[in-house]
């Protein structure tokens, strides 16, 4: 059985607080960029002259970096320090947003979106390695589950982000605009700690060699990607499904949407942070919310119930798909040995999520009736629950 790193925060409580606020703004900003382009997604191509498939698959490339290389980019970070793969992500962002802003053609929209795509696959290494390596403890634990919320909260930010450039052909503002906030937050890495943490070994297995060693890296990974994939194609097909379920044009605007997303997503993380430090055994926490989840997806694509109970539904929903994310990130410290596997093992938990979640899009929209879309979320959330680890969380 693997020991756990035993890292005492070493950072006092305000600055603990101000590295979980920096960290969760770095990777919410770079997944803004999916929200902000989603928005404009048909005026992109009607003004560039391209095909709707091809701005579609300008999206998909997005996950693209995350899904084929978190793995070497957390090597990396190892190699490099966290506060140098920070600037590293955000220099990517940067001129990711700068190359949709001056957009052209196809070629510049595809390079744009995969350098964000890179930039934000290392900064979902960068951010869960810094949280593991100077924070300890309670303080560690709820970090990491308000950490896992960024992905609805980012791409709700991006909803938010587009609404002042909606009219007219100001699209390329909200890049660039994007690209001067990422530059301030890059700005900012400067006040990170340059040494790396202080952590105590109690193992002396390491390196790739735990991922074959000891199979809970890998089904916590497959526990944070199934309900990630749900959540990621339940996003793409609700609108249209509610629209023409109820007869419900956008029955939500972008500042809608974005609202009752970052509420849903936020409560549900930092409540399952507090309950997580209260000694809740973790697996129960996380099948008791799949359950929970399972019954709102129930609801929310029933047919015969009313637009008003769906949105409710869809709240719940994001409300247990906050804490099934939330608890399974904070497992992440007791499956590291070494300091210098920070990286790899946030790599491969990030690299799992997104090729998994690269799938969902396409798969949902081949589907058409209720019961597919409630059927293929039911089998992909219990799969997730079978294989939730057995070791628990050591929050001590």
């Amino acid at each position: 059985m693997m020991d756990t790193i035993s890292a005492p925060s070493a950072l006092g409580r305000s600055a603990s607080l101000a590295l979980v606020l920096y960290c969760y703004a770095m990777v919410v900003a770079s997944m803004a960029d999916i929200g902000i382009f989603v928005s404009f997604l048909p005026r992109v191509a009607h003004e560039l002259a391209i095909a709707s498939t091809q701005a579609g698959f300008a999206l998909s490339l997005f996950s693209v970096p995350s899904a084929l290389a978190c793995v070497p980019i957390g090597r990396l970070v190892d190699r490099i320090g966290i506060r140098a793969g920070m600037v590293m992500a955000g220099l990517l962002v940067i001129v990711g947003d700068v190359c949709l802003g001056w957009a052209s053609g196809w070629v510049s929209i595809y390079a744009g979106m995969c350098l964000t795509g890179a930039g934000f696959g290392c900064l979902t290494v960068t951010c869960p390695s810094a949280l593991v390596s100077w924070l300890g403890g309670d303080i560690r634990t709820r970090a990491l589950s308000f950490w896992s919320t960024y992905g609805p909260v980012g791409y709700a930010c991006g909803l938010l982000l587009a609404v002042p450039f909606s009219v007219g052909a100001l699209w390329r503002h909200a890049f660039l605009l994007h690209a001067l906030i990422f530059t301030v937050l890059v700005c900012c890495a400067a006040l990170l700690p340059l040494r790396k943490a202080r952590v105590d070994v109690k193992a002396v297995s390491g390196g790739l060699s735990l991922l074959f060693h000891d199979m809970a890296v890998i089904r916590l990974a497959m526990a944070l990607a199934l309900p990630n994939a749900v959540a990621y194609g339940v996003s793409v097909i609700i609108p249209s499904y509610l629209g023409r379920i109820y007869g419900v044009e956008l029955g939500m605007s972008n500042s809608g949407i974005a609202a009752a997303k970052i509420f849903a997503m936020l409560l549900g993380g930092v409540l399952t942070g507090y309950v997580l430090t209260r000694q809740i055994r973790f697996r129960a926490l996380y099948r008791s919310l799949a359950c929970f989840g399972l019954g709102s997806l129930f609801v929310l694509f029933f047919p015969n119930g009313t637009f008003a109970l769906s949105l409710v539904a869809l709240i719940c929903w994001l409300l247990a798909f906050g804490g099934m994310a939330g608890a399974a990130t904070a497992q992440l410290p007791t499956l590291v040995t070494k300091q210098e596997d920070i990286g790899v093992v946030s790599g491969l938990v990030g690299q799992l999520t997104s090729l998994i979640c690269l799938t969902a899009p396409p798969v949902y929209l081949a589907l058409t009736h209720w019961s597919a879309y409630w059927g293929l979320s039911c089998a992909a959330l219990l799969i997730a629950a079978l294989s939730v680890p057995y070791r628990e969380a050591n929050t001590a």
